[in-house]
């Protein structure tokens, strides 16, 4: 991550040294008098950077207000001021007070998978605007185009990862709390107890397991894991090192084995969270996966969007092999199945990548509903399905499966919503998009230079405007309630 240009942010040290000179008593008399000059010449210009700062939203903004090292001042002063912050007391009132959404009055598909399997796949850096397409007549994903036609599928849903990517999503998923966006949330939440959706199915009479190929240290999963109450995991230890990519087994080699042990668990119902790898970037695939990918043409060579293509195109092959194995286990018509992207993963560095995106697409990518645009699909056991157009998040997924399953989270604090119910919903974002982002049904938010300002892009149309009156005040809900959602991480005990 380093680059060579940062060292001119010290380029002025060494000439502290030829100002150096001997001091006379004189000399620091009138030093004293320059001193005091500078410092309030110093104060006042930090004073209005400040204050330009606190008229804006976005990160980048205060940045470009007060510079590399005010905008450090002012990020450790804001967080040492949380310690000195008294505790609110967070109750299910006050979140469903304070929500930007709306359920429907009557709930549908309400226990429509009860006392089924739950299988959830979290798939690695897959984005939605690869779903359905065709590059020289050959399907990316022609596995998961397939399960998208017999399920509920949501092509309006969006990541909403922090600093932790993988496993901010996966906390996201099991707990439907906001991200922080200044710290991992499997560091953040280590040595608590956070009431989750394993905790919830443990009160149904659910095992819990996640079933990751990596080692379970890596971003502190252990820790996260126990803070959302999951029965167990498996890992490397588990799965082993044959046929590695990334940063495990393959995924092929991680769903064969998770079935075999699901398979043993057929006396008692279970929740398997399975985390895919084999997607990661650099997207290096090995070159004895390429007969399991699509093939790309020449334009394709050389590029980082070639070789995310191909990673995700064997990504969905060895996802058809998951499904094959849960049917000749008896355990796809017993189980809900989820599948979701945790986050996005196409790289555009160069003219060439972006265009080569912007031609799959058919339109310009977009940084907000393209780039943070994931699928979500869900398989309920015997429903036909259909797309349902909910504007959502990762963390909506928890109280949707929840109404599926016939779990009442009436007395759980939760800051998502059921997808599959909901009337209106609104979506915020921070740290891959600046915080004060939001989505909605009908357009996307991003903030501009002060409070006041933003401009919005329409979903149908992609047409781009001036913030309204009304998407200012939706601006100031979104925010409000991801600080509320902040509050009640700090105050778990």
């Amino acid at each position: 991550m380093f680059k060579y240009e940062y060292l001119l942010f010290f380029a002025d040290f060494p000439f502290l040294f030829l100002l150096q000179k001997k001091v006379t008593r004189r000399n620091i008399q009138i030093g004293a008098k320059k001193f005091l000059i500078l410092v309030t010449i110093n104060f006042i210009i930090l004073f209005w950077g400040f204050y330009r700062s606190s008229q804006a939203i976005s990160e980048l903004s205060k940045y470009n207000s007060l510079g590399l090292f005010a905008y450090q001042l002012m990020d450790v002063a804001s967080e040492t001021g949380l310690l000195f912050k008294e505790e609110k007391n967070i109750t299910p009132d006050l979140v469903k007070s304070s929500k930007p959404s709306q359920l429907n009055a009557e709930l549908q598909l309400r226990g429509s998978a009860k006392n089924k399997n739950l299988i959830i796949v979290q798939l690695e850096s897959v984005q939605s605007f690869l779903l359905n397409k065709r590059i020289g007549g050959a399907e990316i994903t022609p596995n998961l185009n397939k399960l998208i036609q017999e399920s509920y599928f949501f092509p309006n849903f969006y990541t909403q990862v922090g600093k932790g990517n993988t496993s901010d999503a996966e906390f996201l998923i099991n707990s439907s709390i906001y991200a922080l966006g200044s710290e991992p949330m499997s560091t953040a939440i280590a040595g608590k107890e956070v009431p989750s959706l394993p905790r919830k199915l443990k009160q149904a009479g659910y095992y819990s397991a996640t079933f990751h190929a990596n080692e379970v240290s890596f971003w502190s999963r252990k820790e996260m894991y126990e803070a959302l109450g999951f029965d167990g995991y498996f890992d490397q230890e588990y799965f082993g090192t044959e046929d590695y990519i990334a940063y495990g087994v393959s995924d092929e080699i991680l769903y064969k084995k998770t079935v075999e042990k699901l398979a043993s668990l057929k006396d008692e119902k279970f929740y398997a969270h399975i985390i895919a790898l084999s997607s990661h970037y650099p997207y290096d695939l090995p070159k004895t996966k390429n007969k399991y990918t699509i093939t790309l043409p020449e334009d394709y060579n050389g590029s980082i969007v070639g070789s995310y293509i191909k990673s995700v195109s064997y990504a969905d092959y060895a996802f058809g092999k998951l499904i094959e194995e849960l049917k000749k286990s008896g355990l796809y018509d017993d189980s809900l199945i989820v599948v979701y992207g945790d986050h996005q993963g196409v790289q555009t560095q160069n003219e060439k990548d972006t265009a080569l995106v912007n031609e799959i697409i058919g339109h310009d990518y977009h940084p907000i509903l393209d780039h943070l645009n994931v699928p979500l699909i869900v398989k309920v056991p015997f429903q036909k399905g259909k797309i349902v157009n909910s504007v959502g998040g990762l963390v909506d997924v928890y109280p949707t499966i929840a109404n599926l399953l016939g779990l009442d989270l009436g007395e759980e604090i939760i800051f998502g919503i059921d997808l599959i119910n909901t009337k209106t919903n609104t979506i915020g974002f921070r740290f891959y998009a600046p915080t004060g982002t939001f989505v909605t049904s009908q357009y996307a938010y991003a903030p501009g230079k002060t409070k006041a300002s933003g401009v919005l892009t329409s979903l149908p149309d992609r047409r781009k405007r001036e913030a309204s009156q009304q998407s200012l005040e939706e601006l100031n809900k979104v925010i409000d309630y991801i600080n509320l959602s902040d509050e009640y991480i700090r105050t778990m005990k």
